[in-house]
């Protein structure tokens, strides 16, 4: 592998010097996390900070920013652990968003040759996701000197096909803001309703987890979009965080071009599963890779020092990714992308957590509900968890270990689904809240089900090991 592939770090050091200089004079928490009032001559002898370590142990008030009064705006994130935590944001972290939003917007959707209406198909609510969003695209459009225009009916899928159909006359396009694995579900919903979604005028900006390339693919197939034309755009961010990265249409031709070979997945040091390329946007955010994980520090509303989102990643300098893509570029496109920022190559979490249409589903939060007493007379408690996508559709499919003798009827497994999907419920509420809204509608056909349901007989799943992992 190319050496000059990898990089240890994105972003000024120098800045990060002086976010972790003032967090250690300024903010009691991490005072007392780090135990010392100075910055040490090794950066790398700051510890690294997290969710569970650092804010977790902490009163809140001690977390916080002494510019805290100038906060515009509170986002809130559940994270893997269930519990909502509160994310002040700084007037002075949105000062340049607008205009990043823009210039990202023309360069890969053309907003500004054609008449666009961007629909907010995100959860709303206090979650980033939704609410910042929404905000943004408004502005955007406030601001916006050619027609522009945004409908935000969160995840309120009929209203979004309505909207898509109504807004024909005067828009030419619609820029669709969703989770990925929601796109599967919206498709089919409009066709159900008889209002098939028109795809050749729709592009897609996604946020909230991962999606294989073959997704990708299969929808610019359905759309009839012209071959080297990206529809579907990614972005990485986390409320913790805010936005941190994007994907370009050039790294997205790149992951799909990995995809299919082998040869040049292997120059750039890629495993099967091809991560996601997204370039530094945030430049008042310093990465590093920390043995494979990503840290930030950043100075917000909460100042982050070496803090821990537990995404696995490799930071990558764009530049040496051009030269060994460069035989298949077009010519002399090179010159034009060589101005892009270099790249985080983001696996997805690095801890047992999956991600289903943008909730967290830990395995703990799993384990709760396999060895709840409700169950216990039928199932074993071991089980399998993974995210599948299934025709576009993202499903939980869960390989559960039943009791031996136990006789598994049509009318058992029927009854057994349900009880599942509310103690899932039960346990995030962020799932309830989207099989209430979306999930349901697909109940009555055990194929197209949120779950998929498979089962093994005792000791199929226990009798593995001594230590069984739920999460796959």
């Amino acid at each position: 592998m190319n050496p000059s592939l990898n990089l240890s770090s994105l972003g000024n050091a120098s800045l990060a010097d002086q976010v972790a200089k003032r967090a250690l004079e300024s903010v009691p928490a991490y005072q007392a996390y780090c135990g010392v009032s100075k910055l040490p001559d090794r950066w790398q002898d700051l510890p690294c900070t997290d969710k569970k370590s650092y804010l977790s142990d902490y009163d809140y008030a001690d977390l916080l920013s002494p510019d805290v009064e100038n906060c515009f705006s509170v986002f809130s994130s559940s994270g893997s652990s269930g519990q909502p935590f509160y994310w002040p944001q700084l007037r002075s972290e949105e000062s340049d968003g607008g205009e990043r939003l823009r210039r990202f917007l023309e360069a890969s959707f053309e907003i500004h040759e054609r008449r666009t209406m961007a629909i907010i198909g995100l959860a709303l609510g206090s979650w980033i996701g939704g609410d910042h969003f929404s905000w943004a695209m408004k502005n955007l459009s406030q601001r916006s000197p050619y027609p522009f225009s945004v409908f935000s009916p969160g995840n309120q899928h009929e209203e979004i096909i309505r909207m898509i159909h109504a807004s024909k006359p005067f828009t030419d396009q619609i820029l669709l803001l969703v989770c990925p694995s929601a796109i599967g579900h919206l498709k089919s919903r409009a066709e159900a309703m008889g209002m098939p979604l028109p795809l050749e005028r729709m592009r897609f900006l996604v946020i909230g987890e991962a999606f294989p390339e073959s997704m990708r693919f299969d929808l610019a197939q359905a759309s009839g979009i012209p071959q080297g034309r990206i529809q579907m755009l990614s972005i990485f961010g986390s409320a913790d965080t805010g936005v941190l990265g994007h994907e370009s249409p050039a790294s997205a031709l790149i992951r799909g071009w990995c995809e299919a070979d082998p040869e040049l997945r292997d120059a750039l040091g890629f495993g099967r599963v091809v991560p996601h390329l997204f370039h530094l946007v945030d430049e008042t955010a310093f990465l590093e890779n920390v043995a494979g994980e990503l840290c930030i520090t950043k100075w917000q509303g909460i100042p982050l020092i070496r803090y821990n989102l537990h995404d696995g990643v490799r930071l990558m300098s764009w530049k040496a990714i051009l030269d060994i893509v460069k035989p298949i570029l077009p010519k002399g496109a090179d010159d034009v992308l060589a101005t892009l920022p270099d790249v985080l190559a983001i696996t997805g979490r690095s801890d047992a957590c999956l991600i289903l249409c943008g909730t967290n589903i830990n395995e703990a939060m799993l384990d709760n509900v396999m060895q709840q007493r409700q169950f216990s007379d039928e199932l074993t408690g071991a089980y399998r968890a993974r995210t599948i996508f299934d025709a576009g559709r993202q499903r939980l499919e869960l390989e559960l270990e039943i009791r031996e003798g136990l006789e598994r009827s049509v009318a058992w497994v029927e009854e057994l689904y349900f009880r599942l999907v509310k103690a899932l419920g039960d346990v995030q509420p962020e799932f309830k809240g989207d099989w209430e809204q979306i999930y349901c509608f697909w109940d009555e056909d055990p194929q197209q089900r949120i779950l998929s349901l498979k089962f093994k007989p005792w000791p199929g799943l226990s009798g593995e090991g001594i230590k069984h992992r739920g999460i796959q």
